[in-house]
């Protein structure tokens, strides 16, 4: 390091270095403000990722997540490629001629500064990009991004200090909306589960306009161990009846650096 430069600050264990998320696209909003990030990595190298779901038909509610830990030289690894590739800056890179695609967004936290690189259709657009009038910035930048990404996710068992295992969430986001009769005709209606807790028509937050007819409830400690049984053996078309009415949920745990909905 040249004489008289700052040392790198140390790295707070319990907040994020990089965190690759999708944002917008043509989705329902509850599964825009529910939806998981595709893999955050924390400053003591935990690595939290979405786990195998199982293929079945209705699929469970509760989602899979899974967390391992790099060891120090791999997470030092990745912010030195992440240096090396430019993504130490704040850019977006769109694309034409695909709608309705999310934005992948890499957010990245070092020395106390915030660094936020996104892209329109990154996968969707990775194909047909050769075809289309991009300023080489606008290349490079995308190239970089979709490289490093890839790298993330294909972390070899060598660089890690420990084995996959479930991530326990200590709090739990539950969105819920109304019923509105959802069922497989194959399947039929669903078994109906009582919901313990405070009343679903006014529990915690309404997200977004009231037309919506979403709220997100924040659950932890007693009450998060009075709900997870129910919730782990409901699936995604279960019912759940409070005050007389019926609910559907979408369940989202909650990862250790996020607070409220």
């Amino acid at each position: 390091m040249p004489s008289g430069s700052a040392s790198p600050s140390p790295l707070d264990p319990d907040k994020p270095v990089f965190v690759v998320d999708y944002e917008g696209g043509f989705v329902a909003p509850i599964t825009n403000v529910s939806r998981l990030p595709l893999i955050v990595v924390y400053g003591d190298g935990r690595v939290v990722v979405q786990g195998p779901q199982i293929e079945i038909w209705p699929s469970p509610l509760m989602p899979s997540v899974q967390v391992r830990t790099l060891s120090p030289e791999a997470l030092q690894r990745l912010i030195d490629l992440a240096r090396a590739k430019g993504l130490l800056t704040t850019a977006h890179y769109d694309f034409p001629g695909i709608a309705d695609a999310p934005d992948t967004v890499l957010t990245i936290e070092l020395d106390g500064k915030t660094y936020r690189v996104s892209a329109y259709a990154l996968g969707e657009g990775a194909e047909f990009e050769a075809g289309f009038d991009l300023d080489q910035a606008t290349r490079d930048g995308r190239a970089a991004l979709r490289s490093f990404i890839e790298t993330l996710m294909g972390l070899p068992d060598a660089d890690f200090v420990d084995d996959w295992r479930q991530f326990e969430p200590e709090t739990i986001r539950v969105y819920v909306t109304a019923h509105g009769g959802m069922a497989d005709p194959e399947l039929g209606e669903q078994p109906v589960i009582a919901w313990p807790l405070e009343d679903l028509a006014t529990a915690g937050t309404q997200i977004g306009d009231k037309s919506l007819d979403l709220r997100c409830v924040e659950v932890s400690g007693d009450d998060l161990a009075t709900v997870l049984p129910l919730l782990r053996q409901a699936n995604v078309l279960t019912p759940f009846e409070s005050g007389g009415e019926r609910y559907q949920l979408v369940v989202r745990p909650q990862l250790p650096h996020e607070a409220g909905c």
